[in-house]
């Protein structure tokens, strides 16, 4: 199984993959020389996020609090975020890295993005013994993920699970944490990215939210694709909600996971990282050896012009 346009060029032998993704990577380096500074992408979040506020009260209004959230997360977050790319971007689609994934890292990144979040919750736990949460917005957030009839699970499905995932990872791993890279480099862009992440989302869970943000810009880093941070995100908040209506985790509720389950999940996550970064080194490898392709206009040129530039390279 392979998301993206581009799905119907790769296969599942190694020797075919590589000239597809030789040319998805070349796209990425050509969309580079036209990324949203960094300050622009910041303000594109920054404006989303409040702008996702206001059409949350607005569909509230005409359409009900449950069924506000999908279209709020579709016309604030995933709208702004392709018309942006399609704005700022010589390749919008590799400016918001919309490249396809393969199987095996796809597998690994459920695996780590699932282990991350259990492990977090004595985390959260302990923070929110020392700053606990008011109860109007345990409240809020337990409405927002509760589900009691099979119309609810379309809901919370919809605007939790798929839309938000979308829209927040196409917003801070698309538009800012790729500009953030391109201008500080990978470790800083993922930092900046993970902490504006954690700001605008929940003040007392900012430190477990701050690694989880950290561990989405990763996987889309690393694996060179906006799907492996979709997917985790969308794996996190469905556990989360699974979490909330099957076995009662409330947020703000104290929960210890008892040792011998966390040291299974702890190492899941080791394994599960070890096996992404391994089976993604293709494509950090054919990143640095693909040469950035000539501009359209020396195509456009006869061989005999094209020969004579070539010639008047090499002599510089």
């Amino acid at each position: 199984m392979v998301f993206g346009k581009r799905r119907r060029g790769l296969a599942n032998s190694g020797e075919e993959e590589g000239p597809a993704l030789e040319n998805a990577i070349r796209d990425d380096d050509a969309a580079t020389e036209l990324l949203p500074r960094p300050l622009f992408a910041v303000a594109v979040v920054l404006v989303c996020f409040v702008l996702l506020q206001v059409l949350t009260v607005l569909f509230s209004f005409l359409l009900g609090f449950s069924y506000a959230l999908a279209p709020a997360f579709i016309v604030g977050g995933i709208v702004p975020a392709l018309l942006v790319a399609r704005w700022m971007a010589r390749s919008p689609r590799a400016c918001l890295r919309l490249f396809p994934v393969r199987p095996l890292p796809l597998v690994f990144c459920v695996g780590a993005s699932f282990s991350f979040v259990v492990l977090q919750y004595n985390v959260a736990s302990l923070i929110e013994k020392l700053f606990p949460m008011p109860t109007w917005i345990q409240d809020f957030l337990i409405e927002i993920i509760r589900v009691r009839s099979f119309a609810e699970f379309i809901k919370v499905a919809s605007g939790v699970v798929v839309a938000a995932a979308i829209a927040e990872e196409l917003l801070f791993r698309g538009v800012l944490q790729g500009s953030l890279e391109n201008r500080y480099g990978r470790w800083r862009g993922i930092l900046l990215t993970s902490l504006l992440f954690a700001l605008l989302h929940d003040p007392w869970r900012f430190v477990p939210i701050l690694f989880i943000g950290g561990l989405f810009g990763y996987l889309v880093s690393r694996g060179h694709s906006i799907y492996y941070g979709m997917v985790a995100h969308a794996i996190t908040n469905s556990t989360s909600v699974a979490g909330g209506n099957l076995f009662g985790v409330k947020p703000g509720k104290e929960i210890y996971l008892p040792l011998s389950f966390v040291v299974l999940m702890a190492a899941l996550f080791i394994v599960s990282i070890w096996g992404f970064v391994r089976s993604t080194r293709f494509v950090r490898s054919t990143q640095k050896e693909v040469p950035v392709s000539p501009p359209s206009s020396v195509l456009e040129k006869s061989p005999r012009q094209v020969g004579d530039n070539s010639q008047h390279f090499e002599s510089q």
